[in-house]
């Protein structure tokens, strides 16, 4: 089941889990941030329990962190600063939530670009 909010996730849920949750609605929060993309294999995403993030890979680190690797979808921006943006953005609602700890890097991938005229998938 697609997750749309960290609302969503239960508190129970794994962190690698809790962590994609608040990345997507971060990355989404962001001005110029069009939607999220899973990729043409819908591999770009991390699931646990039933539930799945889509557009969200967290993977574990050796020393207990979790990268994770936002998959975004832009709009017709400067895309160093938009990357720069959605990663302090994703760091900033990662410590709010009380898992700074927990985040790793944190890696912003431009899919595509969409000018106005398109439609978002």
């Amino acid at each position: 089941m697609p997750v749309s909010s960290p609302a969503e996730v239960p508190a129970s849920a794994s962190v690698r889990l809790r962590l994609a949750a608040h990345a997507r609605a971060a990355a989404l929060a962001t001005r110029g941030v069009l939607g999220l993309d899973a990729g043409r294999t819908g591999m770009c995403m991390t699931a646990s329990a039933g539930l799945r993030v889509d557009g969200v890979v967290c993977a574990a680190l050796p020393d207990g962190r979790y990268q994770v690797s936002v998959h975004i979808v832009a709009a017709m921006v400067a895309l160093r600063p938009l990357a720069d943006a959605v990663r302090a953005r994703v760091e900033r609602d990662v410590a709010i939530a009380g898992l700074a700890d927990r985040l790793g890097p944190v890696d912003v991938a431009v899919e595509d670009v969409q000018g106005r005229t398109e439609a978002r998938p």
